[in-house]
């Protein structure tokens, strides 16, 4: 039976996590958003709210005014007479906010079930969204002619300095504070509303590490923090990259920072998911320079 309400929506706590982590693992999704880290981190920067209907989670946007969006509701895909009845109460919902009823970062996976529920609409590749997927086993041994450079930045840096590899734990937490403001300063963060966003977030992962239950690591330069990274496990095969910071100045650090917490954290693991390029030229070829093995694509959807 179909339970039909108004739409309330709440914004995002801490103590929303295990509500979260249940529609995610019914889910099992691959794509780097689906995630209670990553809403709880971003919460600010995209405004994010979210609301349970017909057992679904419903997760909006509202960053842009003037165009909010909704992501796919999580939940048992299975359940296509609900999830229509979903999308109906979410569109109503736009509608009564004076919205265009838009969903994005839909992964390829989403939009065949969106397909069959019978909606006309139309959809969209969103390209700098898509998420770059790699083999734990490539990574963590980074083996094969394709990675060779990234093995030789390696050996460089072991030739030039001694390194120490520590798993983040509450101790050392303000170490991690330490690298990141340091990386921001070197990019001139403040002049970039970008920055000061992603500096705040990662500041509110640090804050909420334990609770959030996540893996990281630092690796020390020479006996000096200077690189940290976090991850944690996405669904039954992948785990995703939330952050990874390094001194760039240090050359081979980030190659040894990436192989090191693949290597020592996720061998029982399948594949990783780095994330999105976003469209940055710079970005999207070191993403690719590391022979991404798939990507997550996702597209966005309008109804008509």
């Amino acid at each position: 039976m179909l339970h039909i309400t108004t739409l309330k929506v709440s914004e995002i706590n801490i103590d929303d996590k295990q509500c979260f982590d249940r529609y995610f693992k019914i889910a099992d999704l691959r794509v780097s958003e689906m995630n209670f880290t990553n809403f709880f981190m971003w919460r600010d920067y995209y405004k994010i709210q979210y609301s349970i209907v017909n057992d679904f989670l419903c997760i909006i946007s509202i960053m842009d005014k003037d165009q909010p969006f909704c992501f796919f509701p999580i939940g048992d895909y299975g359940r296509t007479d609900e999830l229509r009845c979903t999308l109906y109460i979410l569109r109503e919902y736009f509608s009564e906010m004076g919205w265009n009823f838009k969903l994005k970062r839909v992964s390829s996976e989403q939009a065949a079930v969106f397909k069959s529920l019978g909606f006309y609409y139309n959809s969209t590749e969103d390209r700098d969204n898509y998420d770059y997927l790699y083999s734990v086993t490539s990574l963590s041994t980074l083996a094969g002619k394709k990675l060779d450079g990234k093995r030789n930045h390696i050996n460089k840096f072991k030739k030039l300095y001694t390194f120490e590899y520590e798993e983040i734990t509450e101790s050392n937490i303000s170490d991690c504070k330490t690298i990141l403001e340091n990386w921001c300063i070197q990019r001139n963060y403040t002049e970039q509303d970008s920055l000061v966003a992603e500096r705040k977030a990662n500041l509110d992962l640090l804050d909420n590490y334990k609770l959030l239950g996540l893996k990281g690591a630092i690796i020390k330069v020479d006996g000096i923090p200077q690189a940290f990274t976090v991850g944690e496990q996405l669904n039954s095969d992948t785990v995703v990259i939330h952050i990874e910071k390094a001194n760039a100045d240090i050359h081979g650090l980030y190659p040894l920072i990436n192989q090191q917490f693949i290597a020592n954290e996720w061998t029982h693991m399948e594949f990783v998911n780095r994330e999105q390029d976003l469209g940055l030229e710079g970005l999207r070829k070191a993403k690719l320079s590391y022979n991404p093995v798939s990507f997550v694509e996702k597209c966005v959807i309008e109804l008509c």
